[in-house]
């Protein structure tokens, strides 16, 4: 974790501390966990594999249950 000097507004740093005390949590996390949410953060590789494997399914067999050939996959007509 890095350090940083945020400069704000007087009634702002006020109205942030309030907010941060009301959930518990120190102005510092409060900042933090706020940034957060507005940009979001790097999923895990893991997170990732999950949210995609959660995803809509991939329509790739047939009628009949069956895959594509190799053949039928790369046709050119």
């Amino acid at each position: 974790m890095k350090n940083v000097t945020v400069t704000m507004d007087e009634v702002v740093l006020r109205r942030a501390r309030i907010a941060a005390a009301s959930e518990g949590k120190s102005l510092s996390k409060f900042i933090s966990e706020t940034v957060e949410q507005r940009i979001g953060r790097p999923m895990t590789q893991s997170e990732a594999l999950e949210q995609f494997l959660a995803g809509p399914p991939l329509h790739v067999l047939d009628e009949n249950g069956k895959a594509p050939t190799r053949d039928q996959i790369y046709n050119d007509d």
